[in-house]
Order: structure tokens, then sequence, then C-alpha cells
């Protein structure tokens, strides 16, 4: 196996020399944020999306953190370059320092900063050409909460959400609010199609404001599609025509039924296929024009 290069902190270092302090927050708490993402050829899509998101979060959790969008951008692309990796795994991790002994303290340290590729394992076309399953999760997201809106290293609910979804034998698990409206999947945003009308959760519901689901309401406005960010009845998921999933690594996924029951024709729709391919032809198009190379 390959010895792959991570980037901590400054430096390139193998993975297995790669070192952290046992006292990080991150570790101790889950206190830190991630990005997650893909590179297309050696094209990173919306990369500057994610990075902007992940500068969002730090400044929101008093995190702090010196480098700049561009320049933390131009590593991520050396990382990839350096790993000889062309469609790859991209995770970016921030700390919040070191535990200062004493909870509700100011941290301590510097932040803890990561960026990761690995090989990209592909996908079943099986999941784009029948879609998927899934079932609504115990776990309540709150619409108060902001954590919610930011990708924390406390991942635990959504894996806990999908370990659940998974032992029943669905592939995502769909998280409803304590008001009872839908929210999102434990790694996935939803979006349902009714009369050619696109349909997604609005980020007041509680969810993560995807880079993925950004990029399906921008091309929505430019096939003149009317995409509404509302708050949604599970019901109403039933009553859908269509539905589908996005994800930054798994792109669009149709959703085709949710706890046995079909959505729609239980297929992948017209206007989810549309979109499927206008997302490729999106990121085949950009991928000839790298930027930070």
């Amino acid at each position: 196996m390959m010895g792959y290069k991570v980037f901590i902190n400054g430096e390139f270092v193998e993975e297995k020399n790669a070192k952290f302090f046992i006292d990080d927050v991150g570790f101790l708490f889950g206190y830190g944020i991630f990005e997650t993402m893909r590179s297309f050829k050696g094209y990173i899509y919306r990369l500057e999306d994610h990075v902007e998101r992940l500068l969002d979060s730090a400044s929101f959790f008093n995190i702090p953190f010196s480098l700049s969008k561009e320049e933390i951008c131009k590593q991520v692309y050396k990382t990839l370059n350096l790993n000889l990796l062309k469609d790859a795994y991209i995770k970016i991790i921030l700390s919040g320092g070191l535990y200062s002994g004493k909870l509700g303290s100011p941290l301590k340290g510097r932040s803890l900063f990561i960026i990761r590729v690995l090989p990209l394992e592909s996908f079943s076309d099986r999941v784009y050409t029948e879609g998927v399953k899934a079932t609504f999760s115990s776990i309540r997201r709150s619409p108060f909460s902001p954590v919610v809106k930011h990708k924390t290293l406390n991942f635990m609910e959504n894996l806990f959400a999908r370990k659940e979804a998974e032992s029943k034998g669905f592939q995502e698990a769909i998280f409803l609010n304590t008001e009872g409206n839908l929210c999102e999947g434990s790694i996935t945003n939803l979006f349902i199609v009714k009369k050619k009308k696109v349909i997604t959760p609005s980020l007041s519901s509680g969810i993560l404001p995807g880079i993925t689901r950004k990029a399906v309401i921008e091309i929505c406005a430019r096939l003149s599609l009317v995409c509404e960010e509302k708050s949604v009845k599970p019901e109403e998921l039933f009553k859908a025509d269509e539905a589908f999933l996005t994800n930054s690594l798994r792109g669009i996924l149709p959703l085709i039924e949710v706890d046995f029951k079909k959505i729609g024709e239980g297929k992948p729709g017209e206007v989810t296929q549309l979109l499927m391919k206008e997302y490729e032809k999106e990121i085949l198009s950009k991928a000839n024009f790298p930027r930070f190379l």
C-alpha cells in the first residue's frame, strides 16, 4: 500500500508519521470542523465554496486560524498533486486548539490544521440508475441548534443514524426536526419534485448549507426550473413525483423509497435525471480549467 503524505500545520509528513497532541479539543470533545470533497481528473469541484464554509465555521466557533482562502486552496491542490492523485477523496480538518484544563476556558495552543487525500473509491452505478432507499431516523434535529448548520468533528448523531439505517437494510437516514418537518440525510441534503417544481427544506429547518445543494439550486435557476426553499412536511415527500439526495462525494442520488413507501413511481424521475446530467456537465466543463495549480 502506498504511503500517502498528509499536510499538518504547514508540513507534509507520511501518514504513518502523522502526530497530534493528545489534549487537542478536536480529539477530546469533537470541538472542531471539517470539509469533505472530491476531485475529478485533478479538478476539485467548488473547492472555494468548501473553504469559505470552513472559514465561516471557524469564525463562528472562535477557532483561531490565519491562512487565507486562497492559501488553503493552493495547499489542497499541492497535497493532491504531491500524492499523484486525480480522482480523490479530500478532507480538511481544523480543530479548536489545545484543552486548557477547564471547560469553558479559552483554548490554548495552536489549532490543528490537516489536509488529507486518498484514492476515491468508486460508487456503484446502481445507486444512480436505480436509486437509493432511506428510512426516517429516530433522532430529531433542533432547528434552533447552531451546530447543525456546521460540519463539526462531533459527527456522532450522523454516524449513529447512518448505522441505524444500514442495520435495517437502508442506504440513508432522513432526519426530521423537533417540529416534525423534513431536514436532511445523515450525509446528504434532501430535495423533492412536485409537478416539475423543485423543493428543498429551508436552512431554518435545521440543516447544513450543503455545497452540492447550493449547486443544484443554481442549476435550477439556469434551467428556469422553480426551486423553493421552505418547511417541508413528511407527507409532502410521499406525495412528491420524485425525490433526490445531494452529497459532495456522490453528487445527486435519486431517492426512490422511504420506509418501504415508494416516492412517485419508485424510480429515478425525469427532473432528477436532468439535474444529474447538468451537474455532471458542469463538473466536466470546469475540470479542463482548474485553478490554483
